[in-house]
């Protein structure tokens, strides 16, 4: 997995952490909000862009 500086396209399955947590989550990327997405949550959980120190694309298979 290579980590990326530059934000994900639209729709991207990502792996992301925050920069406050060493947690990392699943979700994918909304271009148009900025905003990373979870995907295993019970509920919508969003993140902004700039809360986010590094992200990987999941790889998918």
């Amino acid at each position: 997995m290579e980590k990326h500086t530059e934000l994900p396209e639209n729709g991207a399955q990502v792996k992301f952490r925050r920069g406050d947590e060493e947690e990392w989550r699943e979700g994918e990327f909304d271009q148009e909000n900025q905003l990373f997405i979870e995907i295993y949550s019970p509920e919508i959980v969003t993140h902004n862009s700039a809360d986010i120190a590094e992200w990987v694309h999941l790889d998918i298979g």
